[in-house]
């Protein structure tokens, strides 16, 4: 199936056969109806569209084999109540009922099962939006991709990891969608050796996928496309269908400052490779020359390095984060229409633990022909992951074991 990278396969082994089998969610207690269903499906689409996951449906099947899509204790009340999510109307989310008494908050947490030890261990380690749907979804995505990274060869960064994901097909007959389900077999439930019990989990992941994405259809998960053209009045704020934000949700942090009281930033870094990263995607519907600018607000990066990919070369332009106010022109540049032309920030700035600020970018068209029709404007949706379905043991000490890899990897913010 893959080449593993024997450094990382440790937690997964430890875990290895302590899961139910994921089979078992047709039997879950469900209390969804068809609308909320289809809703919860619209924000793991959503969510991890905007992160650069167009295959939303490969996200879904992982939330079928864990929850059967329930995220609050509400609509599964046979399992233990954890905590309070804004996403449950205030309620408690759905928390793994098999590693112990309820009383000892072991579980679990939510639709994709995010297990550090105890609760509060599990949001100290990945943060309070763990507990909200999009949250929750986000860092499975972050998750996935980690291990992909560690587990399928090529793949070395988040924009190939996604990539990856984006290609596997809805075909359980496919040698891509057998691996995928292999992968998720192992990397997500623990179940990595070559028996009948096994085989028959990672097949589950794989067809609950591609059964939730016929349930759908292929119209309902296409999300390629979401960024049509260049916003009418040429403006790409950050967390819109035009933007697309990579790398680890937990260090991504929100704030109502900066251009429309929406903002973020990220702690920079000295490492060669970009670690959180931000692109405005540039979608004209014919070429134009166009002026760039960024709204900046005082933040701490010295080093902000804006990319501009544009007609085959990329050029780079350097603003000071700590003196540059407002819309900061970044110049003026040929956009040929062809697709994959984008504005990019990220955090590896050679310099670290600066506060690196994500804004609005806005596009004026010079040749006056207009580059958008509206379509492209818009809101998008707002690790150690578990590993197992709610009610069954969630193999929480190889998630201790990654996540303290993790976080001494990234002690830096």
């Amino acid at each position: 199936m893959t080449s593993p990278r024997t450094p990382y396969l440790l937690a997964f082994v430890l875990a290895a056969g302590a899961c139910a089998s994921p089979e078992d969610e047709s039997s879950f207690e469900q209390a969804l109806t068809a609308a909320q269903r289809k809703a919860r499906m619209e924000l793991i689409r959503d969510s991890a569209a905007e992160m650069g996951v167009y295959n939303g449906a490969l996200l879904a099947g992982i939330a079928v084999s864990e929850t059967n899509f329930a995220h609050c204790w509400s609509e599964a009340t046979w399992a233990c109540q954890g905590p309070d999510s804004p996403s449950c109307e205030g309620g408690p989310v759905i928390a793994g009922a098999s590693d112990g008494p309820c009383s000892q908050e072991q579980g679990g947490l939510g639709m994709f099962q995010f297990d550090s030890g105890t609760y509060a261990q599990t949001l100290a380690t990945y943060g309070d939006r763990i507990l909200t749907v999009e949250g929750n979804t986000a860092q499975a995505v972050a998750f996935v991709v980690e291990r992909l990274r560690q587990e399928i060869t090529g793949v070395d960064d988040w924009l190939a990891a996604v990539e990856y994901m984006n290609n596997v097909p809805m075909s359980s007959s496919d040698p891509l969608a057998i691996e995928w389900g292999e992968f998720l077999g192992c990397r997500y439930n623990g179940c990595c050796a070559s028996t009948t019990t096994c085989n028959t989990r990672s097949a589950k992941y794989r067809d609950n996928a591609i059964d939730v994405y016929n349930e759908m259809g292929a119209d309902f998960w296409h999300t390629a496309d979401r960024c049509k053209a260049i916003p009418d009045d040429g403006i790409i704020d950050q967390r819109s269908l035009c933007y697309l934000a990579g790398g680890e949700p937990r260090y991504w942090r929100r704030e109502t400052t900066g251009y429309g009281d929406t903002s973020e930033w990220t702690g920079t870094t000295t490492g060669a490779a970009k670690s959180n990263f931000a692109r405005w995607l540039l979608r004209p519907t014919q070429p134009i020359r166009a002026k760039l600018e960024a709204y900046v607000q005082a933040s701490t990066a010295t080093k902000a390095v804006y990319r501009i990919a544009h007609g085959g070369i990329v050029d780079s332009v350097t603003i000071d984060q700590t003196t540059a106010a407002g819309w900061v022109v970044l110049g003026e540049f040929a956009l040929e229409a062809t697709g994959d032309e984008y504005v990019e920030l990220a955090d590896n700035t050679g310099i670290a633990s600066q506060q690196l600020r994500f804004d609005a970018l806005r596009i004026t068209d010079l040749d006056g022909g207009g580059g958008g029709s509206g379509s492209g404007s818009g809101d998008g949706g707002d690790g150690e992951e578990g590993g197992c379905s709610t009610g069954r043991s969630t193999g929480s000490l190889g998630l201790a074991v990654l996540g303290l890899f993790a976080a001494v990897r990234r002690r830096r913010r």
